[in-house]
């Protein structure tokens, strides 16, 4: 079972003397000393504050390890207002700028860029995670998981590794320097290692700690962010105080225990976010006839968007949509078409009916533009134009797979009711749920603030949603052949 040990690098709040800025690089020391990888989330903000205090001793002891963006840092305007109220394409740019600013530090710091970025705190946007896939980058602590799964999951076209979930160990921040505190949460990680070893599972992440937060009292920020407003310790006129110089040595002592614990576990092997990434990256290259009438099946049993073991629903509607277009007249559906790895629609899509019925050759027709519209801007069609109106896109997966499952038996149909249909999969009202909540009642988050657009765009990227694995697998199959027919006396 492969880990990720992970650090979220921070603060900048402490004044040098305090010695927060040595905790990552004896942290990191320690990591190359016993013969393993962590991953450092570092700050945009803390990289140029290392720099400035020229702590390149930290910077080197940290070098080794995947080093990878932690956002611009706790500064204003912070993630979800650089994408709050925007559309998708303006959200993207934005967010594109807010990272060029992270990597040019990291760069200036480590020299080189980002392995990978991630959600610091609540703050999350879809664009982020997309842009992070853009980039062909992981992207670390998605707030989301499929119900009954511990798999990582690709979101927005970019691989995730979620903090929702059972895959995450964590609360280790405080009690390295507390001997009996650590010996008990210890027992704990054991016991989770097997559990989720006896599971089946293929990653886990095991939270290493906030490096500032293994010295330091409480969290600062509490107070030098809030309500949109940010204030220096020095506005403030206090920082919280510091642990006793001589527990930083029990700290050590107990970092280190942990860190001989998985490095000599014999099912456990510890690699960094970038290697996870190309572990976990694999994605086949076609969908095949089969899969594509299962998950017929499963959309016109179900009628709603389903999610699947291999594959996301928008790639699975563009598979059909493609097959039913090729189809013809003949109605021979091709064994397989290319998987086409789409993000989610931009817009809201149309939920109730605006046609009562729609002909196969208007259905075939919807399918082409939606085949086209994907390969010429890399995202689903909120709503498909056809001469008599509009089809949402829930709609047009629950009609493709019914046609779907039509052209694979020979039946000839003529039309086809147009049901109404959920603009989503069900999964989308989880993400809602997060960004609601941890984002717009979070107490650093201005009093005006508002989440509707970024919940809408969560939401609609809920289509590209499927697991990760270390090989896929082909995903069910149909439990009838569904064998295409060929003429009498025809080459097989």
């Amino acid at each position: 079972m492969y880990v990720l040990l992970a650090f979220d690098t921070e603060d900048v709040y402490f004044p040098p003397e305090y010695r927060i800025d040595d905790i990552p690089g004896w942290l990191a020391r320690t990591l190359s000393e016993v013969g393993i990888t962590g991953t450092f989330f570092v700050m945009g903000e803390k990289a140029e504050e290392l720099l400035r205090r020229g702590r390149r001793d930290v910077l080197e002891q940290m070098r080794p390890h995947a080093i990878a963006s932690h956002q611009q840092g706790n500064r204003y305007p912070l993630l979800p207002q650089v994408v709050a109220g925007k559309g998708w394409d303006d959200g993207m740019a934005a967010v594109r700028q807010y990272e060029d600013w992270v990597s040019e530090r990291l760069v200036a710091a480590f020299g080189r860029p980002p392995v990978g970025f991630s959600r610091h705190n609540c703050y999350f946007a879809p664009q982020h995670v997309a842009v992070a896939g853009e980039r062909g980058l992981p992207y670390m602590y998605l707030p989301l998981q499929i119900p009954g799964s511990s798999q990582p999951l690709w979101y927005a076209n970019a691989l995730t590794f979620p903090s929702a979930g059972p895959s995450t160990y964590d609360g280790f921040d405080r009690i390295y320097s507390r001997d009996d505190q650590f010996a008990r949460h210890f027992a704990g990680l054991e016991a989770f290692v097997r559990q989720r070893l006896e599971a089946g599972d293929e990653w886990i992440c095991v939270f290493g700690c906030h490096p500032v937060q293994v010295m330091a009292r409480e969290w600062l920020e509490h107070h030098a962010l809030a309500s949109g407003r940010a204030r220096s310790p020095q506005e403030l006129g206090w920082h919280y105080r510091v642990k006793p110089r001589h527990e930083e040595e029990r700290a050590k002592a107990n970092f280190r225990r942990l860190c001989v614990f998985l490095k000599e576990h014999p099912d456990l092997e510890v690699v960094g976010l970038d290697e996870a990434a190309r572990l976990f990256g694999h994605q086949p290259g076609q969908i095949g006839r089969d899969q594509l009438v299962a998950y017929a099946q499963d959309l016109v049993r179900e009628e709603r968007i389903c999610l699947h073991q291999t594959f996301s629903p928008a790639e699975l509607l563009c598979a059909l949509a493609e097959s039913l277009a090729a189809a013809g007249p003949g109605g021979d559906l091709p064994e397989e078409v290319p998987r086409r790895a789409a993000l989610g629609p931009p817009s809201r899509p149309r939920q109730a009916p605006e046609l009562e019925t729609i002909t196969r050759a208007e259905l075939g027709a919807a399918c082409q533009r939606l085949v086209e519209h994907v390969r010429a801007r890399g995202e689903l069609a909120a709503n498909v134009a056809l001469a008599r109106g509009e089809l949402g896109l829930g709609q047009l997966a629950l009609l493709c797979g019914r046609a779907y499952l039509a052209e694979a038996r020979y039946d000839r149909y003529e039309r086809l009711a147009v049901p109404a249909a959920p603009r989503y999969p069900q999964v989308a009202y989880t993400l809602d749920a997060f960004v609601r909540e941890a984002i717009g009642d979070h107490w650093a988050m201005p009093l005006d603030f508002s989440c509707e657009a970024l919940a809408e765009q969560a939401r609609l990227q809920t289509w590209t949603v499927k697991p990760a694995w270390l090989s896929p697998p082909p995903g069910p199959v149909c439990g009838r052949p569904y064998a295409g027919r060929v003429r009498w006396g025809a080459a097989p």
